[in-house]
């Protein structure tokens, strides 16, 4: 069965993630507190923004902001980076997730308010706390002013459309039952019918631009990584450069290795 397709254009997108079956991805304020490490190390890596989170037992969500047609990378180094210290802390092996994540596109932004006091509500919703606030593993406490926000949540529109905390107090006070849940996800998914039109909002350069005047195999790496980066296949890249696609995925690792570098150890 085909997948579905989803957008990967900039902007913001609704992002969630279950474990696989259903089981478990954190146990202990630990695997929180590394998930979030690891996503504001992503949000350095690939240049984008987080506007909301809540981690429940066995999924997330995330509210973000992509400035690049990168999303996919993004999450896949979140998704991969947390498997990897799962695994090796509780000695097991296998898959994590359930499959890739989903993501929604949000090409109207009046769904963001709403987006974000659902995410929020979940955990009172899972009978996890009995209000908000009093759950630890969700970006409301930073909103509040309860929590020092993480670095990388600092850009989120609620800190600047909420001032105030009388702002903040009346915003997750509000109503949100005119619509369910899947109503406005599903309102989401018929974005992804358009995904070409979308996808154009960004002018790509021509395939060629990114390789004239090429001499060291150091500058040819460099542009084939930011060919990628901006939307083209390593396949689409390999055919212009003629030569094999494992050649052109090696080059994107060796990159994003060096990058990776340059970000503080997880």
């Amino acid at each position: 069965m085909p997948r579905k397709s989803r957008v990967d254009a900039a902007g913001y997108h609704l992002v969630i993630n279950r474990g696989v079956a259903n089981r478990k991805i954190f146990y202990e304020d630990e695997d929180y507190t590394k998930f979030l490490e690891i996503l504001c190390a992503s949000v350095k890596l690939y240049n984008f923004s987080v506007h909301a989170y809540c981690f429940l037992h066995d999924h997330y969500y995330l509210l973000i902001e992509t400035k690049d047609t990168n999303i996919s990378l993004a999450i896949r180094y979140v998704n991969s980076n947390y498997a990897v210290f799962f695994n090796k802390k509780y000695n097991r092996s296998g898959h994590l997730w359930q499959g890739r994540y989903q993501s929604w596109y949000i090409l109207n932004r009046s769904y963001l308010p709403v987006l974000v006091l659902y995410m929020e509500q979940h955990p009172v919703q899972y009978h996890l706390a009995d209000k908000l606030g009093d759950y630890k593993y969700s970006s409301y406490r930073s909103f509040a002013n309860l929590d020092e926000p993480y670095e990388c949540l600092r850009q989120s529109f609620v800190f600047k459309k909420y001032a105030t905390k009388d702002e903040i107090d009346k915003f997750f006070a509000s109503s949100v039952i005119e619509k369910s849940l899947d109503d406005i996800i599903e309102e989401l998914q018929k974005v992804v019918k358009y995904q070409k039109n979308i996808s154009n909002l960004k002018q790509y350069k021509n395939i060629e631009s990114y390789f004239n005047n090429i001499f060291t195999k150091k500058d040819r790496d460099k542009k084939i990584y930011e060919a990628y980066t901006d939307g083209y296949t390593q396949q689409q890249i390999a055919s212009h450069l003629n030569i094999s696609q494992a050649t052109v995925s090696n080059s994107i690792k060796k990159l994003l290795k060096e990058k990776k570098s340059t970000i503080i150890c997880i």
